[in-house]
């Protein structure tokens, strides 16, 4: 198992940022170079431990159905999901923390990825271009939160 760990500034508060990213209703918004295709959260609202996630991606030419739950979800602090379908993609564990800063919120992902079967002989490869696809998700999440005002 490898770990990727990004992060970015958004010039918003750290209340906002978070209501924002934690609604994975949001995702299509600041996701779309994740190869993001379906999303559904269940329930729509209010988010918190429990809620699921089904999403459908498509990525290094292969579709990943992956269903995840909310393991842990302290407002305006942390969100931490985990896999619940045997069939999930490589992310074990995906934790986005949020803290205040001078300038607003910093958002930091972190994920726990296991590349198995043909995935594993590409490992390098494959955790190369997840944290590339992970630092222009949250760049797209920062121009849009920072477009907002």
């Amino acid at each position: 198992m490898a770990t990727i760990s990004v992060s970015a500034v958004i010039l918003r508060p750290v209340e906002e940022v978070f209501a924002y990213m934690s609604d994975a209703r949001n995702n299509p918004q600041w996701q779309s170079s994740g190869g993001l295709v379906k999303i559904q959260q269940t329930p729509e609202s209010p988010v918190g431990v429990g809620t699921r996630i089904a999403e459908t991606r498509k990525f290094m030419g292969m579709t990943i159905e992956d269903t995840s739950e909310i393991s842990e979800f302290e407002p305006n602090r942390k969100l931490t999901r985990v896999p619940v379908s045997g069939k999930s993609g490589p992310i074990k564990r995906g934790e986005l923390t949020f803290e205040p800063v001078a300038e607003g919120c910093r958002v930091t992902f972190n994920g726990l990825v296991e590349a198995t079967g043909l995935l594993s002989i590409a490992e390098p490869v494959l955790l190369a271009n997840m944290k590339r696809s992970f630092e222009t998700s949250l760049g797209e999440a920062k121009a849009h939160l920072e477009s907002q005002r």
